[in-house]
């Protein structure tokens, strides 16, 4: 129980959460900074739950590279 509020967890679970709040954010705002294939799909899928299934199958590295390259910062 203690393991779940040990500030270093905690931490990690709020950077996560920044991540893709920050990568749904900014693929919401400009599709166009998603990969060709997905922007394709955008045409038979709703925006929104196409940007989530993308962000969801990202893995933990690709998400903060793909955020480092978007933003250029790290969370």
């Amino acid at each position: 129980d203690n393991l779940y509020r040990h500030y270093r967890v905690m931490r990690m679970t709020a950077k996560a959460r920044r991540i893709v709040a920050d990568l749904f954010g900014a693929f919401l705002a400009e599709p166009k900074l998603l990969p060709l294939d997905h922007q394709l799909r955008a045409a038979t899928v709703e925006t929104p739950r196409l940007i989530a299934d993308y962000v969801a199958g990202m893995t933990d590295r690709y998400a903060i590279s793909e955020h480092h390259r978007l933003f250029g910062i790290d969370p």
